[in-house]
């Protein structure tokens, strides 16, 4: 049996995105080949090659005080980025 999937990306800069899913909230940092996705209960990283489809994902924290500072991290990076970007 099939489900159905609910997802929209909003830019938020060059290096910052918001997704918003039918389970929930989420802010990817990065570009393409390497990304940060941050969530409520989990950190995952993401390479890959782009253009090609092929990525490797693994988790990097769940829910925690290592989620949390891994997170902050990730967006002050991300925040970061695209201030150096605008500049």
């Amino acid at each position: 049996m099939g489900f159905f999937r609910f997802r929209k990306v909003l830019s938020l800069g060059r290096f910052l995105k918001l997704n918003l899913s039918k389970t929930g909230v989420s802010a990817s940092v990065g570009r393409p080949g390497a990304t940060l996705n941050v969530r409520k209960d989990r950190i995952d990283g993401t390479v890959g090659v782009p253009g090609t489809g092929l990525s490797y994902r693994e988790r990097l924290a769940n829910r925690g005080c290592a989620s949390l500072f891994v997170g902050g991290l990730g967006l002050l990076a991300g925040a970061g980025a695209w201030w150096l970007a605008a500049a």
